[in-house]
């Protein structure tokens, strides 16, 4: 059962549908509060698992903050792919059952692409087409998920058997599906939709502005890249580093260097090229019968994805 600072929402999929806008805009109420980290990577990492959930409490939700200030509020978090793992879900799942999950569903041709072009981005994919990249999936995935979750295009497009997953182990009225275009469309009554179960006013309306990880061509792929292997939890360096600066502080650090090489949005060259059509049509033949199901499954029309944007 959950506790006065057990979480009682975490968006938890999919990668590039939306996600980080919908945590800025729920984090906007005056009864809720979340971390500054873009993710929550504390049931998925192994070694932060394993120091218990008082220590990721601290790390990711005191911060600045004095505990009392915390206690009365509805915490929510965020990590877009703990939905692939069930040993990452039980883990949630044992931390509060009672938890209700938020799953950002975007057309899959879409989300592939763009996340394709966010591992780019990142300095996570060092390969340089899309579809090579695509042809390498399979090989990267039977190496170690976890290692290439970042570059698992099509896998985490297919979304049906996590959604029936989820559905089956928290309750249909605990898993709240969504779809990015509605996100799009009204983010104000999305965002209401949620405050109900977790109990806080559904009278606030949070502003929305910006939308957040937008897919943009860095200024430098090979800067990025090399500033993500600093990063890497095995760096000793960078190990040491992060035991003088605040988590808070080393991830906004962090931002501001990658939103630093990113070129600006007006830029022409920022923005990727478009997919080619006959990529998207064999990605569209294969998304197909898993987005059948998903409509099945949430009694909702998906029609819209068979169509090229």
């Amino acid at each position: 059962m959950e506790t006065a600072t057990s979480i009682q929402l975490m968006i938890v999929g999919a990668q590039k549908s939306g996600t980080s806008s919908l945590l800025r805009y729920l984090e906007q109420h005056p009864d809720i509060h979340t971390h500054a980290q873009p993710e929550m990577t504390f049931f998925l990492q192994d070694p932060e698992y394993d120091r218990g959930y008082e220590w990721a409490f601290a790390k990711y939700f005191m911060g600045e903050h004095a505990h009392d200030d915390i206690m009365d509020k509805r915490l929510i978090a965020k990590n877009v792919m703990v939905m692939h793992s069930p040993e990452v879900m039980q883990r949630i799942y044992e931390h509060n059952p009672d938890i209700h999950l938020v799953v950002l569903l975007r057309e899959p041709v879409a989300r592939a692409y763009s996340a394709y072009w966010w591992a780019r981005r990142r300095g996570w994919e060092n390969i340089k087409t899309y579809e090579e990249a695509l042809a390498a999936e399979e090989a990267r995935l039977k190496e170690d998920w976890f290692k290439w979750r970042q570059c698992a295009y099509q896998y985490n497009g297919i979304y049906y058997p996590h959604v029936k997953s989820l559905i089956t182990q928290f309750g249909s009225s605990r898993v709240h599906c969504i779809l990015t275009d509605d996100l799009k469309k009204d983010a104000a009554a999305v965002c209401q939709q949620l405050f109900d179960p977790i109990g806080v006013s559904t009278d606030f309306k949070p502003l929305i502005g910006e939308r957040h990880n937008q897919a943009a061509m860095p200024r430098s792929e090979r800067f990025n890249y090399l500033f993500t292997q600093f990063l890497a939890s095995h760096n000793p360096l960078r190990r040491a580093i992060r035991k003088l600066i605040p988590d808070a502080t080393a991830y906004k650090l962090r931002k501001a260097v990658l939103d630093w090489n990113d070129k600006p949005q007006k830029n022409v060259e920022s923005i990727p090229p478009p997919l080619s059509p006959e990529t998207r049509e064999r990605q569209m033949a294969h998304f197909k019968p898993f987005n059948e199901q998903l409509a099945e499954l949430l009694n909702r029309d998906l029609s819209a994805w068979y169509f090229n944007d």
